[in-house]
């Protein structure tokens, strides 16, 4: 009886969760403190798989009946009770004898809500199959309620699914509500008590929050066991920097104690200090998500709404600073026009993937770990991986600090005829300058060329020799601004074929599909990689969309017509940028004229 009562106790919800969609809800929870922190996230055991195939054969496989003339469940007629011979019915699936017209079977797909040939159902996007239908168990803190739970078959009934839209709307979970199931989940013996220290970031909380405690300056009705449950696990260090998830302080122990001191107090100052040793780390930052717009301290100079501003230098404004000195407050002057001096004021922070440097000032610039997929698959994509007749060229207008730019230069090393130079386009200086050191620390050499209609061309021999053309100014010229630098070369060796551009812009880089079209090596044509924010039931209009825009534009601009030979070669699944919309990349393939 003692067993039973325990059990009940411990037994917790957990959320079994497609794996796309783990970052979204470990973070609701976090924010709820209703993650349960003494257990892991594992994949969905066998068990579990099943009960979730069973869910799924709500859409089951159909096969063509001869005789009705119509797709039917092929499990129907599966009878083994009754010897093929006495079968009163022709399987599904089957040709009438004579028939020469095969029927294909039909499987549903839910990425575009209905049923398709099953042959031909995963060749579209092979590579996302397993990332979308793969599950995982998350386990939580929440108990059941009485009569709820004491199995994971009693969530299947009606009572189960009131509990299970109660708390994801509690969650703001409730449009994941089709994609989340409940499952039954025992928690750690310890469950209830706080959870163990997992991270030198968590100990060093802890130690902190217990110093100023016991010194009687925490003038608040929150333990600093409360504050350290509560704080999330995940953070990234930028060395120098360590970056808390934006999540970090949104839970009920740590707003009331924010309500009563700031984050960069001198209260908390000791606190952050040790947190910072921690990791081998002198500063501490907040993260927060990179605005779309910008206010008016971003673009004082113009006319436009402040709210109407775009942040077209994809600035991070909302970046907050808790410890340590990040240089001076960003300006619009600053923003716009830095100089040597406010460069060298600015903290700069490093980060290693693929063995490639990156280098920002996070203060002005993003960047975005979940983009290492898209990276990773640069540097072994069959047509940036193989050699061509001479040496070739990439373009990427959306440069940045070099976040996939990077990725192309590296593809080349050591090969002959690999992609010896990237092109690059970029506004925000900061980004440029991040650039610049970044291909400097991997050994690489830079050539800014500043200005629109190219107002500073460095030396040829400087050209010849560098790695990274990075072109200062708007995209939109950028097929003037190339004819210009190569009109005042007469080597070989600066005048090499673009195979391959790339359009990393989010939500949309469509703006540059002409200016992409136009920079690709006509007689031995390349690749245009698209990126795009899509729903998920839109991916494959989406690629059809793309794929006669492109067609259309090498019509208009460059005079061809022979359209079938354009391809789209490829749909790559690189994260899930928001709850059913998918950051894309469309490789398009566009033939030579030869």
């Amino acid at each position: 009886m003692a067993d039973q009562d325990t059990a009940e106790l411990t037994a917790k919800v957990a959320l079994v969760v497609p794996k796309n969609h783990v970052k979204t809800v470990k973070s609701a929870l976090e924010q709820a403190n209703q993650l349960d922190r003494s257990s892991k996230i594992l994949p969905e055991s066998s068990q579990d798989t099943t009960r979730h195939a069973a869910q799924q054969a709500r859409f089951p496989l159909l096969s063509f009946d001869v005789e009705s003339g119509q797709y039917v469940d092929s499990s129907q007629y599966a009878d083994a009770s009754v010897p093929p011979q006495q079968s009163q019915h022709q399987p599904p699936g089957a040709s009438a004898e004579g028939s020469k017209t095969k029927f294909p079977a039909l499987d549903f797909d839910p990425v575009r809500g209905e049923y398709v040939d099953a042959s031909n159902k995963a060749e579209p996007y092979p590579p996302q199959q397993d990332t979308v239908h793969q599950r995982m168990r998350i386990p939580t803190t929440i108990s059941y309620p009485p009569g709820v739970g004491e199995t994971s078959a009693d969530l299947i009934e009606e009572n189960g699914h009131r509990f299970k839209t109660t708390i994801l709307r509690n969650l703001n979970l409730h449009h994941l509500c089709s994609d989340i199931e409940l499952a039954h989940h025992v928690a750690s013996a310890g469950a209830s008590r706080p959870s163990a220290i997992k991270s030198p970031v968590h100990k060093a909380l802890k130690e902190g929050l217990s110093a100023i405690g016991e010194a009687g300056l925490l003038d608040v009705d929150v333990s600093p066991e409360a504050l350290v449950s509560a704080f999330p696990d995940g953070y990234s260090l930028y060395k120098p920097m360590l970056l808390l998830p934006h999540n970090a302080f949104s839970s009920p122990p740590w707003k009331t104690l924010l309500s009563k001191t700031a984050l960069d107090s001198k209260l908390l100052e000791p606190i952050w200090k040790r947190v910072a040793e921690a990791v081998g780390a002198t500063h501490v930052a907040v993260n927060s998500p990179i605005p779309l717009r910008s206010n008016s301290s971003a673009h004082a100079d113009s006319e436009a709404s402040p709210r109407s501003q775009e942040n077209i230098l994809r600035s991070p404004v909302d970046l907050v600073p808790i410890y340590g000195d990040f240089g001076p407050s960003p300006t619009p002057g600053t923003m716009s026009c830095p100089t040597a001096a406010d460069f060298e004021q600015a903290l700069w922070v490093a980060a290693k993937q693929n063995g490639i440097w990156q280098v920002w000032a996070p203060r002005y610039t993003m960047f975005s770990r979940g983009n290492i997929r898209e990276k990773t698959r640069i540097l072994n994509l069959p047509s940036v991986a193989n050699d061509f007749d001479v040496p070739s060229a990439a373009v990427d207008l959306y440069a940045g600090i070099g976040y996939f730019a990077f990725s192309y230069r590296k593809s080349g090393h050591d090969r002959t005829h690999g992609i010896r130079r990237v092109m690059c386009w970029e506004l925000n200086p900061w980004s440029v300058e991040g650039l610049r050191r970044g291909a400097e620390k991997n050994g690489w050499a830079c050539s800014i060329i500043k200005g629109d209609g190219v107002s500073h061309v460095p030396s040829e021999s400087e050209l010849q020799e560098a790695d990274f053309w990075v072109f200062q100014a708007s995209n939109e010229g950028a097929n003037e601004d190339y004819a210009s630098v190569l009109a005042g070369s007469d080597s070989a060796a600066c005048k090499l074929p673009v195979r391959h551009v790339n359009l990393g812009l989010l939500p949309s880089s469509r703006p540059s599909w002409e200016v992409a079209v136009r920079m690709l090596d006509e007689q031995r044509g390349g690749w245009i990689h698209v990126h795009e924010n899509v729903g998920m039931r839109d991916i494959e209009s989406r690629s059809r969309d793309i794929e006669d825009s492109i067609a259309q534009l090498i019509r208009h601009e460059i005079g061809r017509t022979d359209r079938a030979a354009l391809k789209m070669e490829h749909v790559e699944w690189v994260k899930m940028y928001a709850p059913g919309v998918v950051h894309c990349v469309f490789d398009v393939h566009v033939p030579g004229v030869h």
